[in-house]
């Protein structure tokens, strides 16, 4: 009974992750229909269409294969009849790399979707992998405005405008700077929380390893 006792215990020191809540938005393609934003002459470039951003907030381990798996999941939720197919993913690096393994109709919302909510997220760049070609994108590629967060003393949001072959930035003051990708502090401090974890963890399971040698020795 002693034995398995052990066992188990060690089996489930083990299995054992370290999990964190993580706050992270995906972006979508919207419509702006009309209204008194002073953003609105950037959009006559995309047709009224832009890509809004909404926030969630999920439980993830160490993963990052689950954490890019459920902002897709959340993609596919909120639109789905465009993301109605399969698809393999896999992480190297800081890159997401996504093969769809079916036909896309609205490609462009798709890759505009995909790579805002995945390289806003920390990630680096997508690279899609089609049967007979190969693109990588970064948020420079997105042919779509987004709204990103600025800083102190401008609005509250900015809305990055998509121009020919380049992006540029508007803003109220042409002295200040964007803040970018301001959720880099977080993802470093949840790192860290993840390296403790995993080195308790590392800990526990020597120990555990220690107490069976010793009751074997006994």
């Amino acid at each position: 009974m002693k034995r398995w006792l052990t066992i188990l215990t060690l089996i489930i020191s083990l299995n054992t992750n370290a999990t964190q809540w993580f706050t992270y938005f995906v972006y979508f393609e919207t419509e702006y229909i009309q209204g008194p934003w002073t953003r609105t002459d950037l959009l006559e470039q995309s047709a009224y269409k832009y890509l809004a951003s909404e926030a969630y907030e999920d439980l993830f381990g160490s993963e990052q294969v689950d954490m890019a798996n459920k902002m897709l999941s959340r993609l596919k939720a909120k639109k789905p009849d465009v993301y109605d197919w399969p698809y393999d993913l896999i992480i190297q690096g800081d890159t997401v790399i996504l093969t769809p393994g079916g036909p896309i109709d609205q490609l462009e919302t798709v890759k505009n979707e995909i790579t805002a909510t995945l390289t806003l997220n920390n990630f680096k760049a997508v690279i899609f992998q089609f049967t007979d070609q190969q693109e990588t994108l970064t948020t420079n590629d997105l042919t779509l405005p987004y709204l990103d967060l600025v800083t102190a003393g401008q609005k509250s949001y900015e809305l990055v405008a998509i121009t020919e072959n380049k992006t540029s930035k508007k803003t109220d003051s042409q002295a200040s700077t964007t803040a970018s990708k301001p959720n880099v502090s977080v993802d470093k401090e949840n790192h860290y929380s993840w390296s403790m974890w995993m080195i308790i963890s590392g800990i526990l399971n020597l120990g555990l390893i220690g107490v069976l040698i010793m009751i074997k020795k006994k």
